[in-house]
C-alpha cells in the first residue's frame, strides 16, 4: 500500500509540473485563483453518499472520511472525474496530517491532498480548498498555497468531542489569522464556542449538517 500511495504522489506531481503548476519553497503546489469556488453550495455531502443531495448543480462534494476509503478514490481519480463533473465542485482532499504524528507523514498527506485538489481543478472541477493543516508551526506554511481571501472548507467530525476547547480555539485563531479567509464552511457540528470566536473576529461563515446526523433528524421527524 506504501509503495502504491509514493508512486501515485510522483505521478501526480509530474502530472502537475507538465501542466504548468507551480510549488511553493516549502514542496507544496500552488492553487490558480481559477481553480477556487467562490460561490456558496446549498449542501456538503460526502462522496460515498453523494446522491442523497436534492440538486447536484447546488452540491459540493466532500472528503471527509477516512483515510483506508480516501485510497480508494486516491486509485480512481480517473475513473471519477465523470462524477465529479456532475456536482457543483469538492472540497480539498483530505487525507490525515494527525497533529502528533511525524512531521514528514503530515506533510506528505497534506502535500498529496492539495496535488489530487489541483488534479481535479486541473480536469474542470472546482474546489473549496482545505482548511486542515497538521502541527501549526511545522505545517502552516501549506495555507500559502492558496490565492488570497480564499474560501475554505472545514471538516468537524470527530473535533466536536475534543475536550482541548482552549487549544482549538487558538489553533482556529493562528490560522485564521495567517491566511486571513474570505470564509469558512463548516461540514458538521460547529460548538458555540467556535461560533463566539469567528463572530468577535468578524469571519463570515456557514455550518453544513452532517450526513449522518442529517439522516438520523429526518428519521426522527418521520417518526414523530
Amino acid at each position: 500500500m506504501k509503495n502504491e500511495i509514493f508512486k501515485r504522489f510522483c505521478e501526480l506531481e509530474s502530472y502537475l509540473k507538465q501542466k504548468g503548476i507551480k510549488f511553493t519553497a516549502e514542496g507544496y503546489p500552488i492553487f490558480r485563483e481559477e481553480f477556487l469556488l467562490r460561490e456558496t453550495p446549498d449542501e456538503i455531502i460526502p462522496f460515498e453518499h453523494r446522491n442523497s443531495c436534492k440538486d447536484k448543480k447546488k452540491t459540493v462534494l466532500c472528503f471527509f472520511a477516512g483515510d483506508r476509503l480516501l485510497y480508494r478514490r486516491l486509485a480512481n481519480l480517473k475513473k471519477d472525474l465523470e462524477i465529479y463533473s456532475q456536482y457543483m465542485g469538492g472540497c480539498g482532499f483530505d487525507l490525515s496530517p494527525r497533529i502528533g504524528w511525524d512531521v514528514e507523514h503530515q506533510r506528505f498527506n497534506i502535500c498529496l491532498s492539495q496535488m489530487v485538489s489541483i488534479y481535479l481543478a486541473l480536469n474542470g472541477i472546482k474546489i473549496i480548498p482545505n482548511f486542515r493543516i497538521g502541527d501549526f508551526y511545522e505545517t502552516v506554511s501549506a495555507l500559502r498555497s492558496y490565492p488570497a481571501n480564499s474560501p475554505f472548507a472545514v471538516g468537524t467530525l470527530g473535533c466536536s468531542y475534543r475536550k482541548k476547547i482552549d487549544a482549538d480555539i487558538w489553533y482556529l485563531k493562528a490560522k485564521t489569522l495567517f491566511v486571513r479567509p474570505s470564509n469558512l464552511l463548516f461540514y458538521g457540528t460547529l460548538k458555540q464556542e467556535y461560533r463566539n470566536v469567528l463572530e468577535v473576529m468578524s469571519l463570515p461563515y456557514r455550518v453544513y449538517e452532517d450526513f449522518r446526523t442529517k439522516c438520523y433528524r429526518e428519521f426522527r421527524e418521520k417518526s414523530a
